[in-house]
């Protein structure tokens, strides 16, 4: 199941104001699917750049789904971001929680695999060799 499809953003938005904002010339009538499934695949692909096996792909948190869309949304509405109200706060708040995420600052929410517990951070598993020193090598020192 996808982080984020263009349901989602007609669901969040609206079929009006993503019309408006999908049709780049001409009588504005129904939303281009084209411009929106480019525009939620841009979004999926920089969520996964942060978060790709950080949760069970079968069972995306709905905390994506949410930061996906204020991504996708920015995406839309390329040059005029800034004069919409939001829309690059949004993105912006966006892409910090998905850094914290990454960083393992954050969790993802219940949705996780279920070797989290709700709340508990999962972060990126890291092995390497035993260490050096101990503290039985460093008596005396």
């Amino acid at each position: 199941m996808p982080v984020l499809t263009p349901q989602d953003m007609i669901a969040r938005f609206g079929d009006e104001r993503l019309a408006g904002i999908t049709t780049l010339s001409g009588v504005v009538t129904t939303v281009d699917m084209a411009a929106l499934g480019r525009a939620v695949d841009d979004a999926i692909s920089e969520v996964e750049s942060y978060v790709a096996g950080l949760y069970d792909t079968a069972n995306p948190p709905q905390v994506l789904t949410v930061h996906a869309a204020a991504i996708a949304w920015y995406r839309l509405l390329g040059d005029r971001a800034p004069g919409i109200e939001g829309a690059a706060k949004n993105y912006e708040l966006a892409l910090g929680f998905l850094k914290r995420a990454r960083a393992g600052e954050v969790a993802l929410g219940d949705e996780t695999p279920s070797d989290t517990a709700p709340g508990r951070v999962q972060a990126p598993k890291v092995t390497g060799p035993a260490g050096t020193f101990t503290r039985d090598t460093l008596k005396g020192f």
